[in-house]
């Protein structure tokens, strides 16, 4: 199996990080959801590595965008709003 280099961007690998932080922080909702996000995240940039696609990293900001709101939060991606 070949791997190949990538370079995953700097606000999902920040926001990536911030979030695991602060998983016991959270609400019990929001932890599951952004455990599966990590995770969807995890497996995405394994594929990628291995020779898949790129990630859609708009998708993974949208998403992030819309379990913050759901949970009455800021967004963590603000550019990411129109997605």
């Amino acid at each position: 199996m070949s791997t190949t280099t990538v370079t995953i961007p700097g606000d999902i690998v920040d926001v990536y990080h911030e979030l695991g932080w602060m998983l016991s922080d959270l609400t019990d909702v929001m932890a599951e959801e952004v455990k599966d996000w990590r995770g969807e995240l995890r497996q995405a940039i394994r594929d990628w590595k291995a020779g898949g696609a790129e990630p859609d990293w708009g998708s993974f900001r949208g998403w992030m965008n819309d379990i913050c709101r759901d949970d009455g939060m800021p967004s963590l991606f603000p550019d990411a709003n129109g997605i």
